[in-house]
């Protein structure tokens, strides 16, 4: 057998199109048929539609006899204990051999491949920096990052993870970086999988989510899918480099510093520290603004001079420093 094709792009949630050709035949019985006519009884839409598929990791499948077209959306759940792998240039095979598989409709493998085209996917990478999770990403929930973009830190039992939205009003960039076993512990018929939990084990999933097809074509010059998974663009490697091109001069003490803390407490903390800021950092300019402001509790044990004082020094100690080879360590593991 040939060995298999060097792994170049992964997915997982991935919606596809492909010309109406490539449908040898379907099973009726398991679709809703649709369909829409004008008032001269023209027909505008005319769909068969599977929405709740008895196959894992696939989530629907649409047949357009309108437009002659075959929609799919599946993940790389399709795969069962190749999951870990993704959709990729190996592995949409096997993805295709299961729907036929199963009774559903039967597609022209070649003809698929020839012709199918994305319209969303998510691109992953599995990476191990070989650091505890819990500072990878309190690290990069604290990086100083690209004006263009928002950062949400998640630390709960549940999801881990930090995920970054671009507000850039052409092409909008959407990264995440989370605990994939948590994920899969969530569903279901996964969660006993010890062969795909033991493939999780220690990794970070780093994903990207692409909606708009331009900017599939301005990543990978093509929305093919077979030349999407031969591509060599190392989309998540792009991107990240792209949110944290602004490696200084932005206060690193994100949000890490609050896990504990009651609302009220960060609510001072911020108020505080905006003082504090306001004044330049300045002792004796914000000694007079407490003063003016604060006369009756301005001095003694329980005053608020003594509150901030502690905050200012706090804030003077704390270095602006976050650990800046992590992150090009995972540069350099999202470009291999």
């Amino acid at each position: 057998s040939h060995p298999p094709n060097p792994i170049m792009v992964n997915l997982d949630s991935t919606k596809l199109i492909v010309g109406g050709e490539v449908i040898n035949n379907f099973n009726k019985d398991l679709f809703r048929f649709s369909s829409d006519k004008n008032s001269n009884n023209e027909k505008l839409t005319d769909k068969a539609i599977l929405s709740n598929t008895p196959i894992h990791g696939l989530k629907s499948i649409v047949i357009d006899n309108f437009n002659n077209k075959l929609q799919l959306e599946l993940s790389a759940k399709i795969l069962g204990n190749n999951y870990p792998k993704g959709l990729n240039i190996n592995t949409i095979t096997q993805a295709v051999d299961t729907i036929n598989k199963s009774g559903i409709v039967s597609i022209d493998k070649y003809k698929f491949f020839d012709a199918a085209e994305i319209l969303r996917c998510d691109v992953t990478d599995n990476i191990k920096p070989g650091v505890s999770s819990e500072i990878i990403y309190k690290t990069l929930a604290a990086l100083p990052i690209a004006k263009k973009y928002h950062v949400d830190y998640f630390n709960t039992k549940s999801n881990q993870g930090v995920v970054w939205k671009g507000n850039q009003k052409t092409v909008r960039d959407r990264q995440i970086f989370y605990n994939k076993i948590l994920e899969v512990q969530r569903d279901k018929l996964l969660k006993g999988n010890t062969s795909i939990l033991k493939d999780f084990k220690g990794v970070i999933r780093v994903e990207s989510n692409h909606s708009q097809l331009k900017q599939l074509n301005k990543f990978f010059g093509s929305r093919k899918l077979i030349e999407v998974l031969n591509s060599d663009v190392k989309l998540n490697h792009d991107i990240f480099s792209r949110i944290t091109t602004k490696s200084n001069d932005v206060d690193l003490r994100l949000f890490s510093q609050f896990e504990g803390m009651k609302f009220g407490e960060i609510r001072n903390y911020i108020g505080d520290k905006g003082i504090i800021n306001m004044c330049n950092n300045d002792w004796e300019k914000i000694q007079l603004f407490v003063r003016v402001y604060n006369p009756n509790n301005y001095k003694g044990r329980h005053g608020y001079m003594n509150k901030i004082k502690a905050l200012y020094n706090q804030l003077n100690t704390e270095t602006k420093q976050v650990d800046l080879t992590l992150i090009t360590h995972i540069k350099e593991l999202l470009a291999a």
